[in-house]
């Protein structure tokens, strides 16, 4: 899971900014972070991998909970 974590962590800074605000970064990047997300946690909706789209919210409050970890 460690391995994982780090996975997250490194992908979401590439596609969210210090403040949780998301960068422009590209649609394979975000698809990256959705899909680490669905593997660490795969009862809540993060997005769709396909197109990129991100539930920044989801996302957001699971960088929270993986940070109390």
């Amino acid at each position: 899971m460690d391995a994982l974590k780090d996975k997250f962590f490194s992908a979401y800074a590439e596609v969210f900014d210090e403040k949780g605000n998301p960068k422009a970064c590209g649609r394979r990047k975000c698809s990256e972070l959705i899909e680490l997300c669905y593997q660490i946690d795969g009862k809540s909706d993060f997005g769709n991998v396909q197109t990129g789209i991100m539930n920044v919210s989801n996302i957001l409050s699971l960088k929270e909970k993986l940070s109390q970890n």
